[in-house]
C-alpha cells in the first residue's frame, strides 16, 4: 500500500522520487486564511502538527515584508510554511521538517485550479459560500499528505454542487483507483479529433547600438483531445538529443532546455528513447513546456531620436523595422515609448496605426494592427514640458515591444509526427494544414481525403532516399508513371530532396508530402524537375492567400507549368496588386484565386494594372473591390473590352456602378450579345430609358443581374415575357441583318457631359407635345 501510494505522488506532481525519506516530505495541513490572517478553511493531513501554529504565520509573513525579503517559503522552529496568494486568499501548507517546495507549491496551484472550475473566482466571499465542497475537494486532492487525484475533470464526475447531500452518493469513477486518474473510461465521440498548437514567447533585452544583452525563448505545447476510448499518442520533435543518438545531423535540430510535462506523459519513455508517449486527458490541457537560453535577432527593431529642447518641449523620431520574412505578419504590435514625466500636450503623427499616450506609464503606445515583414514605418511625436524643470538627467527606461506572429516559431521547433494508437482500431487523418496547428479526424464510412495518407515508416517521414523511394515505388505500382532516378548520383537525390526540406520548413508534414506527391503523379514530377521553383511559389501562395497545401498542391497539379514559368516573384507582384485593389484579407484574396486561378498567370501585370486603372475611371474604389470579387475575370479582359462594355450600359441603358457589383456575367458575355438582350427588352416593352428630367411615365426595368446573367430560357420567360421561340428567332433575324460595327458612338470619360448634352438637343419632340419653354417662344417670334 505504501509503494502504490508513492506511485499515486509521482504521477500527480509529475516530479521524480528524489528521496527515499518521502514521509518527511509530506504535507501536513492546509490552510485557507484571508488577508487578516485569519483561518477559513483547515485540513488536517497527518496529525504530526499543532493546528494553532498558523497563527505565527502573519506575523513571520509581515516581518518578512518589512525587511524586503518576500520568498513563498517561511521556516520556523516548530515547522515549514509554504504559500501561494489568489486574491484576497493565502492558501498555505504547514509542514513538519523539510519538505519537497515543487511539490507543495504545484499542489497548490492545482487546488486553486480545481476551485476555479467549481466556483469561477476564488475569493473569501466564495471560499465562505462553498466550503462544504472545497472540504470534500481537499479529501480527494490529497490522503495523508500526499497528492492524490488532481484533474478537474475526474473530480467533477463524483464531487457535484450537490455532493454534500445524503440521498445522493455517487460512484467514484474508476479513473480515482485506475492506474491512469487523468482520463476516465468509456469517452466516446461521433468525430474523433486532436488539436495541437507551438505556442513561444520570446523576452529580449537588447542594447541601444543592438547588441542582444539576454535572450530567452519559453515554449509551449497545448493539446485539445476529442478521442474515444483509450488511445496512446505518441509525439515527436526534432530533439537534438534524439537527433544525435540516431545519426541525422544536428542542423534542424532544437535543444530543450527545463522541459516539464503532463502528468500523462511517461517519463522513463522520453528518458530511454525521447519518445513524448502519453494517454492525454479529455479536453484541453498543456502537454508540454519548454525553455531555450539562445541568441535571436529582434524580429522587431526600434530606432529613437530624442531632441529635447530646455524648459519648451522634446520630441520624438521613431522607426520601427520588421527583420522577419515577408510571408510572416505581426499582429497586434504594441510600442510602448518612455516619456518624461512631466511632459503634457502630446502631438502625434504616423501613417500607420494609432497612437495613444498613456500618462500613468509616463509612456506613449504605437499600436499596429498588421506589420508585414521586411516593412518600415515612421512616427513623430511632440510633447510640451514645464518651464521649470529638475537638473537631474532624466533616466532612460527601455522601451518595450509586444506582438503575435501566428504559424511561426523562433526556436525552430517542428511536429514531426503525431501517432494515435487505440485497440478499437478507428483510424486518424492528419489535417491538411501544416501550420502548427494539426487535426486528425476519423474516416467515415465510405469517404476519403483527396490526399489520404498510409501507413508510413518513420524512416520514409524523414527527407531522405527512402521517402523518395516510396514516392517511386507507389506511383509505379499504381500506374502514375515509371519515374528514373539516379540512385547512384547523391548530388541529384540532394538536389531533388531540397524542395521537399524546404516545405518541411514551413512547417509541411512530411506525411502530407508523401500523400500529395503519390496522388498527384505531375506534382512529383514538377518538384522533381523544377522543386525550387515551384516550393517558392507555393510557398507564396500558401501565406499570401492563407491556402492549405492541399488546394495549392491541387493549383500545382493543375496550373504547375504555368505557375512556374512566371516565378514567385511575378506570382507576389500579381498579387499586390489584386490586393491594392482593395480584395480584403488573406483569405478573401484566397477566395478570389479559387475562383479565377487564371489572374496569377493569364494576363501580364502591366495588363492587370491597365485594366484597374481602366476601371477607376468608372467605379469607386470600395465599387472595384467588389466587382473583383463577384467577377474576378474582368481583370482579364482587354481594355478596350471593358471600356466599350461599360460606356453601352452606362449611357445606353442608364446603368450606375451599383448595377455592375450585382452582375457576374458581365465581362464574360460579348458586347453584342449586351446589345441584343437590351434592343430585344427594348422592342418587348419590358424596358424604357429612365428619363430624370421627367419622372411622369416611370416604369420599373429589370436589373443587369437579371438580363445578363439569366440563361436564354429565364430571359426569355421571366425577363422579356415571350416564349423562348422568340427570342431565338430574333437573334438569327438580327444575326442575318447585322453589318458593320456596334451601332453605338464610343465616348471618352473625359466627355461624357458633352455627350449627354448633345443627346439631349437632337432629340426630337413628336407633333402632340408642346415645349412652352421660353427658348422655343423667342424662336417662334
Amino acid at each position: 500500500m505504501k509503494r502504490l501510494t508513492r506511485e499515486a505522488f509521482t504521477r500527480a506532481v509529475n516530479y521524480p522520487d528524489c528521496s527515499k525519506r518521502t514521509a518527511v516530505m509530506a504535507t501536513s495541513a492546509v490552510f485557507l486564511l484571508d488577508l487578516k490572517g485569519k483561518s477559513i478553511i483547515s485540513r488536517n493531513y497527518r496529525g504530526d502538527i499543532d493546528m494553532t501554529i498558523i497563527d505565527r504565520f502573519m506575523p513571520l509573513l509581515m516581518e518578512k515584508e518589512e525587511e524586503g525579503i518576500v520568498t513563498p517559503i517561511i521556516s520556523h522552529a516548530d515547522g515549514t510554511f509554504v504559500y501561494i496568494k489568489h486574491n484576497n486568499v493565502y492558501m498555505v501548507s504547514a509542514c513538519r521538517n523539510n519538505v519537497n517546495v515543487a511539490m507543495v507549491l504545484s499542489f497548490l496551484f492545482k487546488c486553486i485550479e480545481v476551485f476555479m472550475q467549481y466556483f469561477k473566482d476564488v475569493e473569501e466571499e466564495s471560499v465562505r459560500d462553498n466550503f462544504v465542497i472545497i472540504y470534500e475537494l481537499l479529501d480527494e486532492m490529497m490522503d495523508f499528505g500526499f497528492p492524490q487525484t488532481t484533474e478537474s475533470k475526474i473530480l467533477q464526475e463524483f464531487i457535484t454542487q450537490e455532493g454534500h447531500k445524503l440521498e445522493s452518493a455517487p460512484r467514484p469513477p474508476m479513473a480515482v483507483t485506475n492506474a491512469v486518474s487523468w482520463r476516465s473510461e468509456g469517452i466516446k465521440y461521433r468525430k474523433n479529433e486532436v488539436f495541437l498548437d507551438v505556442i513561444e514567447s520570446v523576452h529580449l533585452l537588447a542594447s541601444a547600438n543592438g547588441t542582444v544583452l539576454q535572450s530567452e525563448i519559453v515554449g509551449t505545447v497545448k493539446m485539445r483531445v476529442y478521442l474515444t476510448g483509450m488511445p496512446e499518442l505518441r509525439l515527436g520533435l526534432n530533439d537534438k538529443v534524439l537527433f544525435e543518438g540516431s545519426g541525422r545531423g544536428k542542423s534542424k535540430a532544437v535543444e530543450l532546455e527545463d522541459v516539464k510535462f503532463h502528468q500523462c506523459v511517461r517519463l522513463s519513455r522520453f528518458d530511454n528513447d525521447r519518445t513524448i508517449s502519453f494517454i492525454p486527458p479529455d479536453g484541453a490541457f498543456e502537454l508540454m513546456s519548454y525553455r531555450l537560453t539562445t541568441l535571436v535577432k529582434p524580429l522587431i527593431w526600434i530606432e529613437t531620436s530624442v531632441e529635447r529642447h530646455s524648459h519648451s518641449r522634446v520630441e520624438f523620431m521613431v522607426k520601427a523595422k520588421s527583420q522577419f520574412k515577408r510571408r510572416s505578419t505581426a499582429n497586434n504590435v504594441e510600442i510602448i515609448i518612455p516619456v518624461p514625466s512631466d511632459a503634457d500636450s502630446p502631438k502625434f503623427k504616423t501613417s500607420v496605426g494609432a497612437v495613444k499616450y498613456a500618462p500613468e506609464q509616463s509612456a506613449f503606445v504605437w499600436s499596429i494592427k498588421s506589420f508585414p515583414g521586411g516593412k518600415e514605418y515612421l512616427l513623430s511625436a511632440h510633447f510640451a514640458l514645464p518651464s521649470v524643470s529638475s537638473e537631474d538627467a532624466d533616466a532612460r527606461p527601455p522601451i518595450s515591444v509586444k506582438f503575435e506572429i501566428p504559424y511561426f516559431t523562433t526556436s525552430g521547433i517542428q511536429v514531426r509526427y503525431l501517432k494515435i494508437i487505440e485497440k478499437s482500431g478507428y483510424q486518424a487523418l492528419p489535417w491538411r494544414d501544416c501550420r502548427l496547428y494539426h487535426k486528425l479526424t476519423k474516416k467515415p464510412n465510405g469517404t476519403h481525403s483527396r490526399y489520404e495518407p498510409e501507413v508510413y515508416s518513420e524512416e520514409e517521414l524523414i527527407i531522405g532516399e527512402p521517402m523518395l523511394r516510396r514516392i517511386v515505388g507507389e506511383l509505379k505500382e499504381k500506374g502514375g508513371g515509371d519515374f528514373i532516378i539516379p540512385w547512384h548520383d547523391e548530388d541529384t537525390v540532394v538536389e531533388i530532396l531540397k524542395p521537399f526540406e524546404q516545405m518541411v520548413g514551413h512547417g509541411v508534414k512530411p506525411s502530407f508530402i508523401l500523400s500529395a506527391c503519390i496522388n498527384e503523379p505531375f506534382l512529383f514530377s514538377l518538384l522533381a524537375r523544377k522543386g525550387s521553383t515551384a516550393s517558392r511559389v507555393m510557398t507564396v501562395i500558401v501565406h499570401s492567400c492563407r491556402m492549405p497545401y492541399e488546394d495549392v498542391c491541387q493549383f500545382m497539379a493543375a496550373y504547375g507549368d504555368e505557375l512556374v514559368r512566371e516565378g514567385p516573384e511575378a506570382v507576389q507582384s500579381r498579387l499586390d496588386r489584386l490586393s491594392a485593389l482593395g480584395v480584403g484579407t488573406d483569405i478573401a484574396m484566397g477566395k478570389l484565386i479559387r475562383s479565377c486561378p487564371a489572374l496569377l498567370f493569364a494576363v501580364s501585370e502591366s495588363s492587370l494594372g491597365a485594366t484597374a486603372e481602366a476601371m477607376g475611371a468608372f467605379f469607386s474604389r470600395k465599387q472595384i473591390s467588389s466587382i473583383v470579387q463577384k467577377c474576378p475575370q474582368s481583370l482579364l479582359q482587354n481594355v478596350d473590352e471593358v471600356e466599350a462594355k461599360y460606356e453601352y450600359i452606362y449611357f445606353q441603358m442608364c446603368m450606375e456602378g451599383s448595377e455592375f457589383i450585382e452582375c457576374s456575367r458581365w465581362a464574360d458575355i460579348s458586347l453584342d450579345e449586351i446589345m441584343a438582350r437590351h434592343e430585344f427588352l427594348h422592342k418587348c416593352g419590358r424596358y424604357t430609358t429612365p428619363d430624370k428630367k421627367n419622372h411622369q411615365i416611370r416604369m420599373e426595368n429589370p436589373s443587369l443581374h437579371e438580363i445578363l446573367d439569366s440563361t436564354d430560357d429565364h430571359f426569355a420567360c421571366a425577363v422579356a415575357a415571350v416564349t423562348t421561340e422568340e427570342w431565338i428567332l430574333y437573334q438569327t433575324l438580327r444575326d442575318k441583318l447585322a453589318s458593320g460595327p456596334p451601332s453605338f458612338e464610343r465616348i471618352k470619360p473625359s466627355k461624357r457631359k458633352e455627350y449627354e448634352r448633345r443627346a439631349k438637343e437632337s432629340q426630337s419632340i413628336p407633333d402632340h407635345v408642346f415645349d412652352c419653354s421660353r427658348e422655343k417662344l423667342d424662336r417662334a417670334e
